[in-house]
């Protein structure tokens, strides 16, 4: 891992970290403070950074201000000596309910190759390292009349691999209409998922709604979601299941607990979007231990690559599917930019 020189914007520096052909962590420091901008584009991000321009605009602005708040959390909370949970919840008047978490694999963009071979292959070895819920984008890249029918049986070989007793939870992305999930609902539904993300979009109640009534398994959504009134109709309609902001794209930590005590209050569980680097999970666990003690897993993407976790200091306490805050000051790590792979990036 080659981190490219850093790109800088009114007291900030940007510090892209190339991880596959698909993938780069984004990120940024603000003094010392860090926060994470994946995945949006280097030069966009510096753009904004260097016109001043208001951020919270469009899904750049808003993933830049997400990156600044989080890096200004971690600052602060680095200053007050305090573990950057109990620094939001002295603010906050939360309570930091567990300091070692449930994660679930996300195995998605660990599976290089789109058939069920290649996915129930990665998801054996979430299993193996300890992962009781894996989650997959069964229909991503997928192509013909035939995509739905082979994300179906990518979804079946990983639910097969897993086994009965562990939870699957799939992603539609957006990549199927309301017609075809009701269509396929039956066989959706024999896949026992734990949830299904991504299916209407939120200011759709209606058809969340369908979705829900046809499949009855649960549904989840809501990573771009930046504001109230974004998921106030979902929330309110009784379709919704989970709510899953995003540290990186709702706005930073503070608004994350505005959305999740929301979520909460209209009896829906929140669980973090969170396909993200070391910097932004970080940021992410210290916000799940604020959470209810019975709200789902949090995302882990796994297996992309093999030196993740050594990517900051101390290194990510990751281990048999559950994520251990750092007891140090802010995030509980930093960024290790020196860091160099043994293997090839793909």
């Amino acid at each position: 891992m080659t981190a490219a020189p850093p790109a800088s914007g009114r007291g900030t520096a940007l510090h892209p970290v190339p991880v596959t052909a698909r993938t780069t962590w984004l990120l940024v420091r603000q003094g010392p403070g860090w926060g994470e901008l994946s995945d949006i584009p280097e030069e966009e991000a510096a753009r904004i950074l260097a016109s001043g321009a208001p951020l919270h605009s469009g899904f750049a602005g808003r993933t830049v201000a997400g990156g600044l708040a989080t890096a200004a959390a971690d600052a602060a909370a680095r200053a007050a000596g305090r573990p950057l949970a109990d620094w939001l919840a002295d603010r906050t008047a939360g309570t930091v309910h567990r300091r070692t978490l449930p994660l679930y694999a996300n195995i998605n963009r660990a599976v290089r190759t789109r058939n069920p071979d290649a996915a129930a292959a990665v998801a054996a070895r979430a299993v193996a390292a300890g992962f009781g819920t894996v989650k997959i984008a069964p229909w991503d890249a997928l192509t013909g009349p035939d995509r739905i029918a082979e994300g179906l049986r990518i979804a079946r070989a990983v639910r097969d691999a897993i086994g009965e007793d562990r939870r699957l939870l799939l992603d539609a992305h957006h990549l199927l209409t309301v017609d075809e999930l009701l269509v396929h609902a039956d066989a959706l539904a024999e896949l026992r998922p734990g949830w299904l993300e991504d299916t209407a979009q939120l200011h759709d109640p209606q058809g969340l709604r369908k979705v829900r009534d046809a499949l009855g398994v649960p549904l989840a959504g809501g990573e771009f979601a930046a504001t109230e009134d974004e998921v106030l109709p979902a929330l309110r309609s009784g379709a919704l299941d989970v709510l899953m902001p995003d540290v990186k794209h709702a706005g930073g930590p503070q608004q994350v607990l505005r959305l999740a005590g929301l979520a909460e209050r209209h009896g829906v569980a929140v669980s973090l979007h969170n396909p993200s680097g070391p910097v932004a999970t970080a940021a992410s666990a210290h916000l799940s231990a604020l959470l209810a003690p019975s709200s789902p897993p949090l995302e882990f993407m796994f297996g992309e690559v093999a030196w993740r976790a050594e990517t900051v200091t101390p290194h990510e306490p990751v281990a048999a599917g559950t994520y251990t805050l750092p007891p140090g000051p802010g995030l509980g790590l930093v960024p290790d930019l020196s860091h160099r792979p043994e293997e090839t990036t793909a």
